[in-house]
């Protein structure tokens, strides 16, 4: 990048932040429709296609940082500890969580219930860093955003109240926290690490990682067709196109200037899910759902915003 960039511009970080939350919320439709494809009913082999999405992605992101950004891909030996921690914890345990849990949910329901993420980040961080406690604001906030995850688990059209499994939505859950601690541990240790480079090793790793115990549990490799074969190459590209871009903006805008499009995540997944995947509806209960995460998404930004 030059010293002026085209994303340093309003309307361009608008659209890329937007277009970033699309890709991310058509991973939960593009998965559904890979296990329809390939019939999985393994975990293992679940774990198994979360690798080889995450090597492939790796990869990616690594050639971008040394082809485009000119970064150096051998990591120095001070960012060994904080690669190793973010390649088991962010990637590997948490998505093998993830890619089990979204096969005995909806994806309405799993895009959703992803955004607890962002109230983990704001409880955690109000405990690490001084300067990010939590105001009666971002406790609003908090409590829109648990309300939309108890709503997203009412089934009001079918009859059938309150829907919850630890297989399914548990696990998703869990995924969400782990992905806010790995977050709240690249915040405290960003200024003395190159984040592209560790971001692309600890993809790359730690989808070897998911790999080998996918592999380890069930050493077959699925059977690809071509529709699930374009969706691996897919789901891998728009984890490393859509994590890329978010550190490319990150570098022009402040980080609560962006943040606050993450909301679009939830609500593109839902959207998609109901397009393009058979059997999935949204339903009054999932559209409340989506408007209380957002609006306690929003609020905890704004809350954010008021302090600098």
């Amino acid at each position: 990048m030059g010293k002026h960039s085209i994303f340093q511009k309003k309307p361009v970080m608008v659209i890329a932040a937007l277009l970033a939350c699309v890709l991310w919320g058509s991973a939960f439709p593009s998965l559904k429709i890979t296990y329809a494809e390939l019939a999985v009913t393994n975990e293992f082999v679940k774990i198994l296609l979360a690798g080889l999405r995450f090597s492939l992605a790796g990869l990616g992101v690594l050639a971008f940082a040394k082809i485009k950004q000119k970064v150096r891909l051998t990591p120095a030996r001070s960012e060994l500890p904080l690669i190793a921690v973010l390649a088991v914890f962010q990637i590997s345990v948490s998505y093998a969580f993830y890619y089990v849990g979204l096969s005995y949910t909806t994806g309405v329901k799993a895009s959703i219930l992803s955004s607890v993420s962002v109230f983990f980040v704001a409880v955690f961080s109000h405990f690490t860093f001084k300067s990010d406690r939590l105001s009666w604001k971002k406790a609003l906030g908090l409590l829109c955003g648990f309300a939309g995850v108890v709503m997203v688990n009412l089934t009001i059209i079918a009859g059938t109240g309150f829907s919850f499994s630890f297989a399914g939505e548990g696990l998703l859950i869990l995924h969400a926290a782990f992905i806010a601690m790995a977050t709240v541990l690249i915040r405290k240790y960003s200024h003395s690490v190159d984040v592209i480079r560790i971001n692309g090793w600890q993809l790359l790793i730690g989808g070897v990682l998911l790999i080998a115990v996918g592999y380890a549990g069930n050493p077959e490799i699925p059977a690809f067709n071509t529709v699930s074969a374009i969706l691996l190459v897919y789901t891998a590209a728009l984890s490393a196109v859509a994590f890329t871009l978010w550190f490319v903006l990150l570098k022009y805008h402040k980080a609560s200037a962006v943040e606050q499009y993450k909301f679009a995540v939830p609500l593109f997944g839902s959207l998609l899910s109901v397009i393009f995947v058979s059997g999935e509806h949204m339903g009054i209960e999932m559209l409340v759902a989506a408007a209380l995460v957002a609006a306690g998404i929003i609020i905890v930004n704004r809350a954010d915003s008021a302090r600098i």
